[in-house]
């Protein structure tokens, strides 16, 4: 059963002001190497722990019980070992976790926005897991994307935790009214934009397409999978020594191309643009949208609204083919200074265990492990097996500065995107994304000289 949960579906401007306050404070704190790094540990580390695991976890990825159904089972099951689970708020859990840091007081685990982890450990305020992440038997099947988040300088400071990705969902009943094969979705940009113009023929308040033009979170979070199915990235290189990929970026300019043609020929509603994301998904819901690159996360509203049985789900495909989504989620965290982090481990590794990641998809959310693939999950999660067949080619940008350059009100991506799409200057936007990228990275001290 698919428990519904419409609130998360929605996705509002992100707010970071906060954030980046207490981000920046970060490299001044005093972070002890003592309990909590791995050089610390022991062979039985994270294997019959006792005592009390501390742990923090995002409202906006629990809205569906899904990290209160494993703290309750997990403590059901192990009697020496309690977890304790606290929610931190929305646009809240970074400026918690930093302030827990400085003062010393931090939790055991942490289930971290995965976009955040290479801030943390950046600054040293995590434990070095390496050893105990290389040692997971089903290490080659966990999340591509999550994990390389999770690595800095060759070590890892964390572990794939739960998926939220991006996919492509179509409207296979417009599909058969405008002569297109329902069960074969876009598969190109050329596909998605010829199929999207015989949609949209068919009149009467039907459109081809539709985005959230107003959220710059949104169209970074369901246009870079575009690039990826290529193996394009706009970030390059190592954190603290990156290069921005965008002036002669031909995939990047063809899938603003798309975007450009889609608006300018009106197969998308003109309140596309103003769509800052609190309404995103609502007119696919109402049978209305062909096409709609979005979250998976979407499926209870389409299920609530009765569309599930005219609406198919694909991956995002490239300019010409191969596909890829965001990688998008938590990752789990153990801060250094952490008082129990071998009862940390433990639960991290039981919930990383296939019997909990089986439950995953009825709760809205994908699993991290690809091994669990099966026919018999197909045939349980025919919607879900096609984001977590899709997550073994995801990615994320493992950079430090994703929020400024992406999500922030105003962000270089943004601008970017605002004057290609919107003003037709595919040209000149592809400049302004260069330099205001570059501006942020170095900014940061992540621009490589």
């Amino acid at each position: 059963m698919t428990v519904t949960h419409p609130a998360r579906r929605r996705w509002p401007k992100v707010v970071i002001a906060a954030v980046t306050a207490y981000i920046t404070a970060v490299p001044a704190l005093a972070v002890s190497a003592g309990a909590g790094t791995a050089s610390a540990a022991t062979s039985g580390f994270g294997v019959n722990a006792t005592g009390t695991v501390q742990f923090w976890n995002r409202a906006a990825t629990c809205q569906a019980n899904l990290c209160k159904v494993l703290v309750d089972e997990f403590n059901a099951t192990h009697k020496g070992l309690k977890v304790v689970l606290s929610l931190t708020t929305p646009n809240e859990a970074v400026a918690k976790l930093s302030t827990a840091i400085r003062a010393g007081a931090v939790p055991d685990v942490v289930g971290l926005n995965d976009i955040n982890v290479p801030v943390f450990s950046r600054e040293g305020a995590l434990m070095d897991l390496t050893p105990y992440v290389n040692a997971l038997p089903y290490k080659r099947y966990l999340s591509p994307g999550h994990l390389a988040l999770a690595e800095y300088n060759g070590r890892y400071y964390g572990v794939p935790y739960l998926a939220d990705l991006s996919v492509l969902w179509y409207n296979k009943k417009l599909f058969a009214q405008a002569g297109l094969n329902p069960n074969q979705p876009p598969t190109s940009f050329a596909s998605i934009l010829a199929d999207a113009k015989k949609i949209q023929a068919l009149g009467h308040g039907v459109y081809g397409f539709s985005f959230a033009g107003d959220c710059q979170g949104c169209l970074g979070f369901v246009m870079q999978p575009d690039l990826w199915a290529v193996g394009d990235n706009l970030i390059e290189g190592p954190i603290g020594h990156q290069k921005v990929n965008i002036v002669g970026n031909g995939p990047l300019r063809q899938l603003l191309q798309l975007y450009r043609d889609i608006w300018a020929d009106k197969l998308a509603p003109a309140n596309d643009q103003t769509d800052n994301g609190s309404t995103w998904g609502a007119d696919f819901e109402a049978g209305k949208i062909g096409i709609l690159p979005g979250a998976y996360g979407f499926l209870p509203g389409i299920q609530k609204a009765g569309m599930l049985a005219d609406t198919g789900i694909a991956p995002l495909p490239g300019p010409n083919g191969g596909y890829s989504t965001f990688d998008g989620g938590d990752d789990f965290i153990i801060p250094k200074g952490a008082k129990n982090p071998s009862g940390a481990w433990e639960f991290i590794t039981w919930v990383l265990q296939k019997a909990q990641q089986l439950i995953y998809p009825s709760h809205g959310y994908t699993p991290v492990r690809t091994d669990i693939l099966t026919p018999s999950y197909y045939k349980a999660n025919p919607y879900n097996a096609v984001a977590l067949k899709a997550l073994a080619r995801g990615s994320a940008p493992v950079t430090t500065i994703y929020n400024a350059a992406f999500n922030a009100p105003g962000s270089p991506w943004y601008q970017m995107f605002s004057q290609a799409v919107y003003k037709g200057d595919i040209t000149g936007a592809l400049q302004t994304g260069q330099s205001g990228f570059e501006a942020v990275a170095r900014q940061a001290g992540d621009l490589a000289s």
